[in-house]
C-alpha cells in the first residue's frame, strides 16, 4: 500500500495533500526601537497569530519505473484564514527592518570597502530613516509587501536599485517601485525538483531524495557528510523504522537535513504512535556539526545556525523564544519566554504506514544586529541575536484520515487473536491426541498364536508362517 506509483492512494495524497495543514506566523513587535538606536536591549511583544492554510502539491511529475524513482517540484500556496484566536492582519507593527539590516550585514561581510556607499544607498532609499526598525502593517510585512521607493537620484541608491530591481525575491509593483515582504515569494512559487526512491521495488527506500535540483549533493558547506541529502522530504517516510533510527528530513530552506529523534510511546486517536522531537543540534560543541559553523574558527552556539552560505543572507534560524538554545541568546532580549509545550519541534509518528498522524514544525528566524562605524543609524546599536518573526507548521489528521488507520490495526488485532485460538486449538487438539493414545496402548488386546492343521499333511504352522511373514491364505488368495 504504501509505494508512490500512479493509481495509488499513497501517490494521490503524495502527490496533493487532501488538506490543507494549519500555517501560523508571529511577529516580534519592538516597543523601544529608539532606545536600541542608543544601544539598550530591545523589548520585544509576541503578536499573533497570523493564520493560514498551507496547501501542498507537488507538479511536474514524471516517473521512471526501471529506476523505480519519481521527480516533481513542491509547491505550497497559503490562504488566509479567520480562525478562534487568529488576528486580522491589519495590525501595525513595529519589526527589525529585514532588508536595511540584510543588506548592511550581507555588505559587511563580503565587501566591506563598499560600506560607505551603502551608507548613501540607505539614506537616500529610506529617506534619512532614523532607525533601523520599519513599521508597517502586518499583512503587508508578509505576503502584500512593503513599498521600496526606488525614485532617487543619487548615484549609490540608482546603484543599490539596480541590484535590487534583478533580485527574485521583490514584486514589482512599478518602474521605480518594488515591494518586499517576509513570505510573499515563496506563495504559490514551484520550488527546485526532487528526484526520490517510489519505494515498490524495496519500501524500505520509500521517499528517500537521490537528487535536489539536479544534483546528488549539495555544494554549501565544508564537509561531504553535510552536503548529503539524508531521508525524505518531511512529508513521508519509509515503513517499519525503527526507533533508533529517527525520522530523517531535507529541508531546503535550511540547506540540510534534520534528524527527529524518538521520545517515547503514546496514543493518538486511538492509534499506537511514536513521539518524535527536532533540534537545530550543537555545532560549537559536536564535531559532525562543525561544517555549519560561518567559518572553522567561529562556531555559534546551542540551537542558532546562521543560513548565510545557504541563501547569501545573514539569518540565523533557531527555535521560537530561543527554545533549547544557549541561555546568552535569551539574555540578549526582553520579552521572550521559551517552553517545549508550544516552541519545540513534536511530530507523532505512526511507524508501520510511515506517516506523520500530527506534528508541529517550528522555527524563528532572527538577524544579527551589532554596531557598524559607517553607517550612520548603525554606530551606537547593541550586539545581539535579534528575533524577527517565526512561523508553526501543523497537521492533525481527523477522523477521516485516521478511520484507514484504525481499521488496519483492527484487522491486525483480529489477526492476532485468530492466530491465538487456532494456536490453542492446536494445543487441544495435539493434547487430546496424546490422551487416546495413551488411553488406546494401555487396553490394547493381542490376538493369541495357535497351530494351523494344514490338509496336505506337511508340519503345521503358526498363522504368520516362517520369519514373522504373513502368509496369504491359499483358498482366499484365490
Amino acid at each position: 500500500m504504501t509505494p508512490v506509483v500512479p493509481g495509488s492512494d499513497m501517490r494521490k495524497m503524495f502527490t496533493k495533500v487532501p488538506f490543507g495543514l494549519d500555517f501560523k506566523i508571529y511577529l516580534f513587535n519592538v516597543t523601544n526601537p529608539m532606545d536600541v538606536q542608543k544601544g539598550s536591549k530591545p523589548k520585544l511583544v509576541e503578536v499573533g497569530p497570523f493564520c493560514y492554510s498551507e496547501w501542498k502539491e507537488k507538479i511536474d511529475i514524471s516517473d521512471s519505473p526501471k529506476e523505480d524513482t519519481m521527480t516533481y517540484k513542491p509547491v505550497d500556496t497559503f490562504f488566509k484564514e479567520n480562525w478562534p484566536g487568529c488576528l486580522t492582519g491589519e495590525e501595525e507593527l513595529t519589526i527589525l527592518h529585514p532588508l536595511m539590516v540584510g543588506m548592511v550585514n550581507t555588505v559587511s561581510r563580503t565587501k566591506p570597502a563598499m560600506l560607505s556607499l551603502v551608507s548613501k544607498a540607505v539614506t537616500a532609499i529610506y529617506r534619512k530613516p532614523t532607525s533601523v526598525y520599519l513599521t508597517a502593517k502586518a499583512n503587508d510585512i508578509l505576503f502584500d509587501g512593503v513599498i521600496i521607493d526606488c525614485d532617487v537620484s543619487e548615484f549609490a541608491a540608482k546603484a543599490v536599485c539596480s541590484q535590487l530591481h534583478q533580485a527574485p525575491d521583490l514584486r514589482h509593483v512599478s518602474e521605480t517601485e518594488l515591494a518586499f515582504s517576509l513570505l510573499g515569494p515563496k506563495n504559490a512559487t514551484p520550488g527546485k525538483p526532487f528526484k526520490i526512491y517510489r519505494g515498490q521495488k524495496k519500501s524500505r527506500n520509500l521517499g528517500l531524495i537521490i537528487e535536489y535540483d539536479g544534483k546528488k549533493q549539495m555544494d554549501v558547506w565544508s564537509t561531504k557528510e553535510c552536503n548529503k541529502f539524508g531521508g525524505t522530504d518531511g512529508t513521508i517516510f519509509p515503513p517499519f523504522l525503527k526507533k533508533e533510527e529517527g525520522l530523517e528530513s531535507f529541508s531546503s530552506d535550511l540547506c540540510r537535513s534534520l534528524v527527529a529523534k524518538y521520545e517515547d510511546a503514546m496514543k493518538y486517536d486511538g492509534i499506537p504512535v511514536w513521539r518524535y522531537t527536532a533540534s537545530l543540534g550543537d555545532m560549537s560543541k559536536n564535531a559532525d556539526e562543525k561544517c555549519f559553523c560561518p567559518t572553522n574558527q567561529t562556531c555559534l552556539k546551542k540551537g542558532m545556525m546562521d543560513l548565510f552560505k545557504c541563501i547569501g543572507v545573514p539569518i540565523y534560524v533557531s527555535l521560537p523564544h530561543f527554545y533549547d538554545c544557549d541561555e546568552s541568546y535569551l539574555g540578549e532580549v526582553d520579552g521572550l519566554h521559551p517552553s517545549m509545550e508550544h516552541h519545540s519541534i513534536q511530530i507523532y509518528f505512526e511507524h508501520m504506514t510511515g506517516g506523520p498522524v500530527w506534528a508541529r514544525k517550528r522555527l524563528q528566524f532572527n538577524m544579527p544586529l551589532e554596531p557598524n562605524s559607517k553607517i550612520g543609524i548603525f554606530k551606537e546599536l547593541p550586539t545581539v541575536v535579534h528575533p524577527i518573526f517565526w512561523v508553526e507548521e501543523g497537521v492533525s489528521l481527523n477522523d477521516t484520515f485516521t478511520k484507514p488507520i484504525k481499521s488496519l490495526f483492527t484487522i491486525l488485532k483480529v489477526v492476532k487473536i485468530t492466530k491465538w485460538i487456532i494456536f490453542s486449538a492446536s494445543l487441544i487438539g495435539i493434547a487430546v491426541a496424546a490422551y487416546m493414545m495413551y488411553e488406546n496402548a494401555s487396553s490394547l488386546k493381542m490376538n493369541s498364536v495357535h497351530k494351523v492343521q494344514p490338509t496336505d499333511g506337511k508340519t503345521p504352522t503358526n498363522q504368520f508362517g516362517e520369519n514373522g511373514k504373513s502368509e496369504p491364505d491359499s483358498e482366499s488368495s484365490k
